[in-house]
This record gives structure tokens, C-alpha cells and sequence, in this order.
């Protein structure tokens, strides 16, 4: 995530290392039978989506193409 050799593979990394922290809150909340997990991981999914959609479009619009 750190030492990407371009910022587009830094930016993938961090969007699996979110994709994976939305498995584990909802590997959580399977095991602990609590609903309020699944909500929490679904707003943390999009908000990684979000995330990665805008810096794309931030970068594209700043000379650099993906």
C-alpha cells in the first residue's frame, strides 16, 4: 500500500485492503449473530467504492490516465 510502484497499484491495495476489513466485519457479525454489523460493513463498502471511483476521476482529470 505504501510502496506502490505507481499510485494506481497504491490505490487497488487500498481498496483491497478495505474489501477485506468489509469480509472481517461481516465474518464478525455472522459470529456474533448481530445485524448492526452487516449495516456497518454495507456503508463501509460503499464508502470504499466511493472512494476509489473519485480519486479515479480526480486523476484522470489531472493529466493522468488509468
Amino acid at each position: 500500500m505504501f510502496v506502490g510502484p505507481t499510485i494506481h497499484d497504491r490505490v487497488i491495495a487500498v481498496n483491497v485492503a478495505g474489501t477485506n476489513t468489509v469480509i472481517a466485519i461481516a465474518l464478525v457479525a455472522a459470529a456474533f449473530e448481530e445485524s448492526a454489523f452487516l449495516d456497518v460493513a454495507l456503508v463501509y463498502a460503499l464508502l470504499n467504492f466511493l472512494l476509489s471511483i473519485a480519486f479515479s476521476k480526480f486523476n484522470v482529470e489531472h493529466g493522468g490516465v488509468l
